[in-house]
C-alpha cells in the first residue's frame, strides 16, 4: 500500500539552505530525512561535505571502481595518445603524428591504421604490447612469475613485485582499498562490489596477487558473459581487453602441461590466446558501442544498481557518459513519480529534490591536468547531470588522491558489512 502524507512539500530553495548550512540536530523534517537517508547530511544534520558523503556511502552501500589511465601511469603505463605515438613508427608509419591526428582524429582509426599496416593480429598484439609496457622498469620481474597456481603459491619473489608496484602510490592505494587484512590473513574488501576499468594493464591484479603471495584470489577477471562472479573475489571487467604485464596471454609458451613429457606436448599456435582488445573501430563496434555486447550491458547494470567512484579517468568516453545519462534519468523519473504521489499537495519543485537524490557517484579528480587549471564549476555542473558528485584535489601528483582512497578505507570501514562476512579461498 502506497503511503501518502499531506505535509507541505518543500520549496527548492529550502532545499538549498538544508544543503548548503544544515539543520539542527532536532529537525525531523521529512526533506531532512531524505537528505540524511542519501548521505547529504549527517545523524546531527550536519552538512557533509563531498568527501565526507563518499565515505557514508561506501560505509553504507559499498562501491565499484572506476579506474582509468591515471592509476597506472605512475608505474610507466603510456595513455592512448602515448600509445599509438609509439605504435605508428613500429607499423612503418613515419609521418608526423599531427599529420596522421587530422587525416584521423578519432584514436581508434588511427589504431585501425596501425593495424592495417602489421596486417597479422599477432604482430598487432605484440606490437602493442612491447609499446604499452617499454617503460615498465620490472617488466623482467613480472615475467619470472610463474603461470600456474602451485607455482605462484611458492615463488619467493612476490616482495619484490609488491616493492616495486608501490613505487606508483595511486596504484597501490587503489589495491590496499581492495584487501582486508585480518590476523594475518588476506581476503576481498566486501565493500567493493566490482571493478570496471578503461585500462588495459593488468597491473592492479599483480598487486594483490603478490601482496597474497600467490595464495589469495582478492581478484577475478570476468571476460564474457559466461564467466560467472567468483564468490569470494572482486570481479573485474576490462572494457577495452587485456594485455597482460608477463605476457602471459600471448606471448609466453613456458606454462608446462602436468603430467606429460616435455617432448611429447603439443606445440602451442601463437593465435590460440590472442587477447580480446578493444582498440581498433571494428573492435570499439562490435563491443563497447554494441547496445547488445556484453562489455556494454555490463557496466551499464552496475552503472544503474550501484554507487561508483571513478579514479584517475578523464571521463570524455562518449558512451561511458551515455550510460551515465541513462542511469541517472532512469533514477530522477522513478524518484520524482514516487515524490509527486508520496505528497498530496502539488510538490512542484520535485525535480531538484529528484535529481540531488539520483546523484548516487563520485569522481575524485585533480584541479589541474598538465598546466592548466581545471574550471571546476564547469565540471561540477556537467557532472551533476551525469549523477556525479565531484571530489577535488589540489596537486598533480596525485598524492591528494592517494590520501582520499587511505582515509576511504580507514573511515569508512563497516565491520558487518550486508550483514555476512567474506572470506578468502
Amino acid at each position: 500500500m502506497r503511503v501518502r502524507v499531506t505535509d507541505q512539500p518543500p520549496t527548492e530553495k529550502q532545499i538549498r539552505n538544508l544543503l548548503r548550512r544544515g539543520s539542527s540536530s532536532t529537525d525531523q523534517s521529512l526533506i531532512a530525512e531524505r537528505l540524511r537517508q542519501s548521505c547529504y547530511l549527517d545523524d546531527n544534520n550536519r552538512k557533509l561535505s563531498p568527501k565526507q558523503r563518499l565515505i557514508e556511502q561506501y560505509r553504507k552501500d559499498g562501491l565499484v571502481l572506476f579506474l582509468g589511465a591515471g592509476v597506472s601511469k605512475g608505474s610507466g603505463i603510456p595513455s592512448w595518445t602515448e600509445l599509438i605515438k609509439r605504435l605508428l613508427p613500429k607499423a612503418d608509419i613515419s609521418t608526423n603524428y599531427d599529420n596522421v591526428n587530422r587525416a584521423f582524429p578519432s584514436l581508434l582509426s588511427q589504431f585501425d591504421l596501425a593495424a592495417h599496416h602489421l596486417k597479422s593480429p599477432l604482430k598487432f598484439a605484440r606490437q602493442l604490447y612491447q609499446c604499452f609496457y617499454q617503460d615498465l622498469k620490472f617488466k623482467h620481474l613480472l615475467c619470472q612469475i610463474p603461470s600456474y597456481e602451485e607455482g605462484e603459491a611458492t615463488w619467493p619473489k612476490w616482495n619484490e613485485v609488491v616493492t616495486e608496484l608501490q613505487q606508483n602510490g595511486t596504484l597501490a592505494a587503489v589495491g590496499e582499498l581492495l584487501i582486508v587484512e585480518e590476523q594475518q590473513q588476506l581476503r576481498r574488501n566486501p565493500q567493493i562490489h566490482a571493478i570496471l576499468t578503461t585500462n588495459a594493464d593488468n597491473l592492479v591484479e599483480i598487486y594483490c596477487r603478490a601482496r597474497s603471495a600467490g595464495r589469495s584470489r582478492i581478484l577475478t577477471m570476468v571476460d564474457r558473459a559466461s564467466v560467472a562472479d567468483h564468490p569470494h573475489a572482486i570481479s573485474v571487467y576490462h572494457l577495452h581487453g587485456t594485455l597482460d604485464a608477463r605476457g602471459e596471454n600471448f606471448v609466453r609458451t613456458d606454462a608446462p602441461c602436468r603430467g606429460i613429457p616435455a617432448k611429447q606436448q603439443q606445440k602451442r599456435a601463437d593465435d590460440i590466446l590472442l587477447p580480446n582488445l578493444v582498440f581498433r573501430e571494428s573492435e570499439y563496434y562490435q563491443t563497447i558501442a554494441n547496445p547488445l555486447s556484453f562489455v556494454n550491458h555490463a557496466p551499464q547494470s552496475y552503472l544503474q544498481r550501484m554507487n561508483v567512484l571513478f579514479i584517475g579517468t578523464s571521463l570524455d568516453d562518449i558512451n561511458i557518459r551515455r550510460w551515465l545519462y541513462n542511469s541517472f534519468r532512469e533514477r530522477v523519473e522513478q524518484r520524482t513519480r514516487y515524490l509527486r504521489e508520496y505528497y498530496c499537495p502539488v510538490y512542484k519543485d520535485v525535480e531538484c529534490e529528484a535529481e540531488l537524490a539520483s546523484i548516487r557517484h563520485f569522481w575524485i579528480r585533480t584541479k589541474t591536468e598538465g598546466k592548466w587549471r581545471v574550471p571546476t564549476h564547469l565540471v561540477d555542473e556537467s557532472a551533476r547531470k551525469l549523477g556525479i558528485q565531484m571530489i577535488w584535489c589540489e596537486g598533480e601528483d596525485y598524492l591528494e588522491v592517494q590520501k582520499c582512497l587511505t582515509d576511504l578505507k580507514k573511515d569508512g570501514v563497516a565491520p558487518n558489512f550486508g550483514g555476512r562476512r567474506a572470506t578468502g579461498d
